[in-house]
């Protein structure tokens, strides 16, 4: 498997490891998980429940390139995306780097012969013991139909010349970092809001050059967000999301929270928090984020 099939050019940064097919759009993707990782590391003891995220987002166009025939230079853009985690699941006391995500593909939706659209539901285990629940839907653009989509913004040359540059960020402690540059928030003047962070040359983040903010970057400023009202240091174990628009990187996006009170039953301790974001008066991205704190190991 190559880098290329994950839509990564760092060949570090890829975490997929095999696949086969196990019944009518079902699959079994094994992954690997690095005992560090230069952005998705962890904190406190704990494992990074968003580097999970980013083996099923690789899971996403390597499929649709191995198992549904789409060519390389097709996008493949998030609609929503929800996730659930065990807590237990999340500690790094000899915890196994063996990941297995089942994979089952449902709502496939073709233009003539080609892959439109799908729902992928996950179950992802960690040593053989199930960790975490994923749902995600995602649209398949050829490109023609992304250029249409994007318009001047497509010209990458052009967006990376326009994008603003990234404002300094807030305290990495106050959202579970230990480097500066690793924060995708900066201050936007009042409590509960902030402004995205879009730094081109993080190696991560950015491991290629693309037009707009990546949805892993949403997702980990949806993370920070939340980690800001949280007294304590916190994980995150499960967020709801909708992608509504792109974000550009030529005018401020806006990010709100709103803490909202927790379910009945659920653990002392956990938040649940709003997350939403706006650029240019429009909803970009919106998040529902639950945090529990980290136990001690």
């Amino acid at each position: 498997m190559s880098a290329a099939e994950v839509h990564k050019t760092d060949v570090n940064e890829l975490l997929l490891t095999s696949w086969r097919p196990v019944g009518a759009d079902r699959f079994n993707v094994s992954a690997r998980w690095p005992t560090s990782h230069r952005f998705y590391g962890g904190a406190h003891g704990s494992r990074d429940p968003l580097l999970l995220i980013e083996c099923v987002r690789q899971a996403i166009p390597m499929l649709c390139h191995a198992a549904y025939d789409v060519p390389f230079g097709f996008r493949q853009a998030w609609e929503d995306l929800h996730f659930q985690f065990d807590p237990s699941a999340l500690s790094a006391i000899d915890a196994p780097s063996a990941t297995d995500l089942d994979v089952t593909c449902t709502d496939v939706v073709r233009r003539g012969t080609r892959l439109a659209g799908m729902t992928m539901t996950v179950r992802a285990s960690l040593g053989g013991v199930t960790a975490a629940h994923v749902r995600t839907r995602f649209s398949n653009q050829s490109p023609v139909v992304y250029q249409r989509l994007r318009g001047p913004y497509a010209d990458i040359t052009a967006t990376h010349a326009r994008a603003l540059p990234p404002d300094r960020p807030i305290s990495p402690r106050l959202v579970g970092r230990e480097h500066a540059e690793d924060v995708v928030l900066s201050s936007a003047g009042t409590p509960g809001n902030w402004h995205l962070r879009s730094d081109l040359g993080h190696p991560v983040l950015f491991d290629h050059p693309v037009d707009h903010a990546p949805g892993m970057l949403l997702l980990e400023a949806a993370r920070q967000a939340a980690l800001t009202r949280s007294p304590r240091p916190a994980t995150v174990v499960g967020m709801k999301t909708v992608f509504t628009r792109y974000a550009e990187f030529d005018s401020p996006c806006l990010i709100n929270t709103t803490p909202v009170t927790a379910g009945p039953g659920t653990p002392e301790g956990t938040q649940v928090t709003l997350v939403a974001m706006e650029q240019n008066g429009s909803p970009i991205f919106a998040a529902e984020v639950t945090t529990q704190p980290i136990r001690p190991a």
